[in-house]
């Protein structure tokens, strides 16, 4: 389950993400997101119904990133770039209730309870290593969140999506 917005990012994020693609190689991924939980997958259509029950009363939330780290990504078919996500009250909140709309409905995570929360922003990058700390000031509002997509990994970087649901 990922945390996505619904409409085009802010053109300065954009300029920040191209700076970031020269710098470090790569692809910026699209859309920016927030992937929230990764369950075993059993059952697709119990998961919809419990992300659409859970989107009825969700609200959009604004996604701040903070601190830049490189890391192996199985998923991505490479090394990645990420920001680690400013944690506020109410991402916390919508987060929380998310995951216990999934258990609610007898599913199990994959990344349990204890997680850090991180956007990609590029994959497959070229430079590894340490951020030099000053390339992202913190924090940053990447993008509001209005959106929750369901997906399933196929293969590094190939997702088959299942289903979208915009929080109002």
């Amino acid at each position: 389950m990922l945390f996505a917005p619904s409409r085009p990012i802010e053109h300065a994020v954009r300029d920040r993400l191209e700076r970031l693609r020269i710098e470090f190689g790569g692809r910026i991924v699209e859309p920016l997101h927030v992937t929230l939980e990764r369950t075993d997958g059993e059952d697709p259509s119990g998961l919809a119904a419990a992300v659409r029950e859970y989107a009825a009363r969700a609200r959009p939330v604004a996604v701040r990133g903070e601190n830049l780290f490189t890391t192996p990504s199985p998923y991505r078919g490479g090394d990645v770039l990420k920001l680690h996500v400013a944690h506020g009250e109410q991402l916390r909140g919508e987060i929380d209730a998310l995951r216990s709309a999934i258990r609610t409905a007898g599913l199990r995570s994959l990344y349990g309870d204890a997680r850090s929360t991180s956007v990609t922003v590029l994959e497959r990058v070229e430079r590894h290593g340490s951020v030099a700390p000053g390339l992202w000031s913190n924090p940053v509002e990447l993008f509001t969140a209005d959106e929750l997509i369901l997906s399933r990994i196929v293969d590094a970087s190939t997702y088959d999506s299942l289903d979208r649901v915009v929080i109002q």
